[in-house]
């Protein structure tokens, strides 16, 4: 069964729902998400919101090709990840300090005491060395932690669900090693 639309007509089978309303749907429901996928892409505020703007409308632009071979999410995150990898090489944010998952070198949280109980400082730790990592690997782990399962991970990036399932494994195991004390 094929979902297609054009901007005129509705869209679906049933209940039937034009472009706007699905639109509307996309942005209550996966706003947030697309908001992550620009936050782990531009570091820069005005920069991110941007690229915010232009994940939606490059979603605008798609929901009429919307057939249904896949969820609204799987989608929708697919077309907010090309939208995100294409800004980066656009806007030369895939710079050489970017590196491999064995490269990630563990952090000292004794280097800053104070700073190592604060949650926030974690978090913003943990979101630099997610930053950090080469973007297909970023990408990865960034839909894992949107809760996508290995299945829905491949189907957007095109990597293959056990090279999935072993990339998660291994960025989590990097990134937890980069808080353990020593």
């Amino acid at each position: 069964m094929s979902i297609s639309c054009d901007r005129s007509q509705r869209c679906g089978t049933v209940p039937a729902v034009t472009v706007e309303e699905r639109f509307e749907q996309v942005v209550r429901d996966y706003g947030p998400a697309l908001w992550r996928v620009a936050r782990g892409y531009e570091w820069n505020e005005h920069h991110r919101r941007d690229l915010y703007q232009d994940i939606l409308v490059e979603t605008w632009r798609a929901l009429p090709a919307f057939e249904g071979r896949s969820s609204l999410k799987t989608y929708v995150l697919r077309i907010a990840y090309n939208v995100a990898r294409k800004h980066a090489m656009k806007g030369r944010q895939l710079r050489d300090d970017l590196v491999s998952l064995e490269a990630l070198e563990p952090i000292d949280p004794r280097a800053n005491p104070e700073g190592a109980a604060s949650a926030q400082q974690t978090i913003e730790v943990l979101a630099r060395a997610i930053r950090s990592l080469k973007p297909m690997d970023r990408d990865i782990f960034m839909l894992h932690l949107e809760g996508m399962d290995p299945a829905e991970i491949a189907e957007v990036t095109g990597v293959s669900r056990t090279n999935v399932t072993t990339k998660v494994h291994r960025i989590r195991a990097v990134l937890s090693s980069t808080f353990r004390t020593e």
